[in-house]
């Protein structure tokens, strides 16, 4: 499995994020992953004994933190306790996903903007990112982190005034994490969850399912691997089907199935075509040669489609390449070419594969 399996193994790098951001937020893990990062993230952990020691163990085992700021995630007791831990050991790397400034205690720490990243790991930002992940976990510090003080912050800076107010809003934090015990999934009316039909600050409602929306969520549905649920989720982070796909990722299982792929190899054959200037009304050596090359890409084309038909294979594709006719003239008007090209035939055929099987 591409996946960690929770508590069976550690990840070099660790996800702080708000439940509410998942949507957004499984983009980067998967273009992380893709890229040969090994990721750790909470989503789809089960509450109960093991479920803050799991966090804890993959947190203090982390090579890298980072911590997603959002509208929800920058007032998020847990995020910024996560966070905290990443800072202190010199190895958070932050992003943000919305316009927002970082939370006390992390404004001296740049965040990469990935704001509207719409999954392009060409997009310069996404290069800064990973760039600051490499440093980070070679032991280097990543280029362009220290941001500089705000000139209001200049105007009013005082570092005793600075300790104290830290040191408050960490004792709030404290309060409030052993007061309020995480849990991924809250009931309408609890904090951090909006009553039915009322949205979140920060996070896009579901709009009309379009055309294409139905479309991409049908195919993941008929498909179940994880690249299908994956492209729904990159399309449509907050769609309607959003938190189905994401469950649905959490339950993938390695199988063996007969995919559809191109064979590796085609095959190769001759094929003759022959032309002369009498059949067909045909008067000019360049119109025999023409009607000989036409026969022999129509013998290739039957030759492919006959063996496709044979074999069970399909999607048949042929190609030949184009050689020059020989022509000799045979009487005072008739004049015959012929031409013996090379052929190549490919098709597609069912070829056992290891794939991920998502969902029920």
């Amino acid at each position: 499995m591409i996946w960690d399996i929770i508590g069976e193994s550690m990840s070099d790098i660790f996800i702080s994020y708000k439940k509410e951001d998942a949507g957004r937020v499984v983009r980067i893990v998967e273009a992380l992953r893709a890229e040969g990062f090994s990721v750790w993230w909470d989503h789809g952990i089960t509450p109960g004994s093991n479920w803050d020691r799991t966090i804890q163990e993959q947190l203090d085992k982390a090579k890298v933190v980072v911590a997603v700021w959002s509208v929800l995630s920058r007032d998020a007791p847990w995020v910024k306790e996560e966070s905290g831990v990443g800072k202190n050991r010199g190895i958070l790397v932050p992003i943000r996903i919305d316009d927002v400034e970082p939370p006390l205690g992390f404004g001296l720490i740049q965040a990469v903007d990935l704001i509207d990243w719409k999954g392009d790991v060409k997009d310069p930002r996404w290069g800064h990112f990973s760039g600051a992940l490499k440093a980070v976990l070679s032991g280097q510090k990543p280029q362009g982190f220290d941001a500089p003080l705000s000139s209001r912050t200049r105007k009013t800076f005082n570092p005793m005034l600075a300790i104290v107010a830290l040191a408050a809003a960490l004792a709030a934090v404290m309060a409030v994490v052993l007061l309020q015990p995480r849990a991924t999934t809250l009931a309408p009316g609890q904090p951090g969850v909006t009553a039915p039909g009322v949205t979140a600050p920060g996070v896009t409602a579901p709009g009309p399912i379009t055309d294409a929306e139905q479309k991409a969520w049908d195919l993941a549905q008929k498909d179940k691997t994880r690249a299908a649920f994956q492209s729904y989720l990159v399309g449509y982070p907050n769609g309607s089907y959003a938190t189905r796909a994401r469950d649905a990722l959490l339950t993938c299982r390695s199988e063996t199935r007969e995919v559809w792929k191109e064979t590796p190899f085609p095959s190769n054959q001759g094929v003759r075509g022959v032309g002369d200037t009498i059949s067909e009304g045909k008067r000019t050596q360049a119109e025999a040669c023409t009607a000989a090359k036409a026969m022999a890409n129509k013998q290739a084309k039957i030759n492919c489609e006959a063996i496709a038909n044979n074999t069970g294979y399909r999607n048949p594709v042929w190609t030949v390449l184009d050689k020059d006719c020989s022509c000799e003239k045979t009487s005072d008007i008739v004049t015959v070419c012929i031409v013996d090209m090379a052929a190549t035939c490919k098709w597609e055929a069912k070829i056992p594969e290891q794939v991920e099987i998502c969902g029920g």
